[in-house]
């Protein structure tokens, strides 16, 4: 697991992001609607929307989430925003995973594209991966000559080991490993 984006909503309505960040104290960065917070360069990012909605991407376990999202908690209360802590416990949920996985052996990604042509994508002046899309998964797998495998789109890891265990089977199928 290398990130969880998990949403949720602070119950606060509209939000001035960009009044809130000039009373905070903590890493950020201003876009036009939205404001990223961090407790550290490096750290998972806690994205908060003029909406009154947050996301939070970063984060490696779901416990890292929730930590993020106490955090967020305490930095917003410190500069009175009115947040609703029920409503921001209750509305987290896991968007998606980011995962990724190794295959042992390097892949010839030329071949690859035996996967099907209206399932991959395969530009490499464009991005060094193949991109897969799996027949009735939600998820999005890139495979890497080196044999790295990154599967984006799951809602959950049991999701991410199916995708990955049956790619890996598809490919075996059509591809000898250099």
């Amino acid at each position: 697991m290398v990130n969880i984006v998990a949403p949720g909503t602070l119950g606060t309505g509209e939000i001035d992001v960009k009044a809130l960040a000039t009373d905070l104290d903590v890493v950020k960065t201003v876009q036009p609607g939205r404001l990223y917070l961090s407790k550290n360069p490096g750290t998972p990012v806690a994205m908060v929307f003029r909406s009154g909605s947050y996301t939070i991407a970063g984060a490696e376990s779901w416990q890292e989430v929730l930590n993020i999202v106490e955090w967020l908690s305490q930095v917003l209360d410190s500069v009175g925003v009115d947040i609703d802590r029920e409503t921001i416990s209750v509305s987290i949920m896991v968007k998606y995973l980011v995962a990724t996985a190794e295959l042992g052996s390097s892949v010839n990604l030329a071949a690859a594209v035996a996967l099907g042509l209206g399932r991959t994508e395969y530009e490499p002046d464009q991005f060094p991966g193949l991109i897969y899309r799996p027949p009735g998964a939600d998820s999005v797998v890139l495979l890497f000559a080196s044999g790295r495998v990154v599967v984006t789109g799951s809602p959950n890891l049991d999701a991410v080991e199916q995708t990955f265990a049956a790619f890996q089977d598809e490919l075996t199928d059509f591809l000898t490993f250099d």
